[in-house]
């Protein structure tokens, strides 16, 4: 077991404001933005950004547009298969699938929630020979990855100073023969979801003063991430249960809320 972590509650930050401030990190070449890192990786993208390569990682991904769609090619039950996100769409990604952002739309914008890699996990970056199909792999490299935008970047330069690169050919050192991540090839991961059109089903539930377990409601297999939705009458409330242990992303889809710690010690914060 790990020690309590005092609880600390962070100022509410209007989404829509910080991405207008910081409007000029989602144009290329940058295209996100790190809104928090620590325990969670709380970033937004925008587009259009599209990539070659596939991503594994040994964590699970939470993906939600804000606005526009995106596509996301996935390698499932070892065939490629791509998630369409649209506006307003939850889809969450369990660990150890090749996946790749594409990201077409001009102006769209998007959340990812990821979690902190531990000390011995690593990263994956792949490349097939033929994106459509991407039944034999070209190149791929691991390593460790503490920030994305850094830890990335000389991956894909040796990627594209390559002679696999340059000819689409394999070669006995372009591909791994022993792996430190094991790709899932066992999941079928649930489609995305409309988080409006979920919440609304249950709009019973939640103004009742009822916690609702999304990923269960979708009967989702992603063993890292729990998604909860509250709700409640005006001056209701509800004490939802986080962890002592980790953080707690909160967003707020409707209405408005006061956020305070179990016990009522310290200053709540007020969502809108």
């Amino acid at each position: 077991g790990g020690e309590t972590l005092p609880v600390m509650l962070l100022d509410p930050i209007s989404i829509d404001a910080w991405a207008t401030e910081n409007a000029a990190c989602f144009a290329p070449p940058i295209m996100n933005k790190l809104m928090h890192k620590k325990q969670l990786t709380i970033m937004f993208v925008g587009g259009p950004n599209t990539r070659t390569d596939f991503h594994l990682e040994g964590g699970s991904e939470l993906f939600l547009m804000l606005k526009g769609d995106m596509q996301l090619p996935t390698i499932q039950l070892g065939k490629k298969k791509v998630v369409d996100i649209k506006q307003g769409q939850l889809f969450v990604l369990p660990p150890r699938i090749p996946h790749s952002p594409q990201r077409p739309q001009e102006g769209s914008l998007g959340l990812v929630i990821e979690r902190e890699r531990r000390d011995s996990e690593m990263d994956g970056l792949r490349w097939y020979t033929d994106f459509a199909t991407c039944q034999e792999i070209l190149w791929e490299r691991f390593f460790r990855c503490d920030d994305l935008g850094r830890d990335l970047v000389p991956v894909v330069q040796a990627y594209k100073a390559s002679e696999e690169c340059r000819t689409g050919k394999p070669s006995a050192e372009s591909v791994c023969t022993s792996y430190p991540l094991q790709q899932d090839t066992e999941t079928s991961v649930p489609d995305p979801v409309d988080l409006k059109e979920l919440l609304k089903q249950h709009e019973g539930l939640l103004a009742s003063g009822q916690e609702v377990n999304l990923l269960s409601l979708m009967k989702h297999p992603d063993p890292e991430f729990l998604v909860l939705a509250a709700g409640g009458a005006n001056g209701g409330t509800q004490e939802v249960k986080g962890s002592n242990y980790c953080e707690t992303w909160i967003y707020q889809v409707s209405g408005e809320a006061t956020v305070a710690p179990h016990g009522g010690g310290g200053a709540g914060s007020v969502l809108g």
